[in-house]
């Protein structure tokens, strides 16, 4: 759907483009190659969710290659020329493509969370997706300052839609990283104060009988 939106857009936006042989032609293949590396770390990464028995630290591993991934791309992008029209129309597959596979990573991830979160993996999934989500951010920008302005609003809703699928992750996991968010024992209870055993209650004094001396018999 975005891509007939984009094409649609250069077609009212820049009528001839499409047809007109003397545009200059940038090497769009080289964010292309980014795009479709990138890509290809994010398919690594949701194999690495879904495998059985479940590892953390695979996933982890494959989350931080990801974010190294993206990091070599912003560079790679930012040394680019500008793109034309038509040339920025060729980012918009494999953007979508792209856009497309990380939901599904992380939507797998969100499913994991609750054996990732038992095995005492949350903190750590929720930084890396911290770290994903910083990563894409600086990869939006970078390619969205290529493209003609024209198509700038097309490109940050392609990025956006990675950005939410990323956030989504986020959020799923908010709170792994507290400190309280770690189940604990209750604390043991109390036990009552033992009674006391009550004072023994001393005998009522014993009572003397009184005795009146007899008179002496007259004589």
């Amino acid at each position: 759907m975005k891509f007939y939106t984009a094409i649609s857009a250069i077609s009212l936006l820049a009528p001839g483009v499409l047809a007109s042989p003397a545009h200059v032609h940038r090497d769009i293949a080289t964010i292309q190659g980014v795009l479709s590396d990138i890509n290809s770390q994010v398919n690594a990464l949701e194999t690495a969710i879904t495998a059985s028995p479940l590892d953390p630290e695979s996933v982890l591993s494959q989350s931080d290659t990801l974010v190294q991934t993206i990091t070599d791309g912003v560079a790679t992008v930012n040394a680019q020329p500008a793109l034309n029209q038509i040339d920025a129309l060729g980012l918009v597959t494999p953007t979508q493509a792209l856009a497309d596979d990380t939901d599904a990573t992380v939507q797998s991830l969100i499913g994991a969370q609750q054996a990732i979160v038992d095995l005492g993996f949350g903190c750590s999934t929720l930084e890396s997706l911290e770290a994903q989500f910083d990563a894409a951010t600086a990869l939006a920008t970078a390619i969205v300052s290529k493209v003609p302005a024209a198509l700038a609003d097309i490109s940050q809703e392609l990025a956006d839609t990675i950005a939410a699928a990323i956030q989504a992750g986020i959020d799923a996991y908010q709170g792994s990283c507290d400190s309280g968010s770690t189940t604990t024992a209750p604390p043991t209870s109390t036990p009552p104060p033992t009674s006391t055993t009550p004072p023994t209650s001393t005998a009522p004094p014993t009572s003397t009988t009184s005795r009146t001396a007899c008179p002496a018999p007259t004589k």
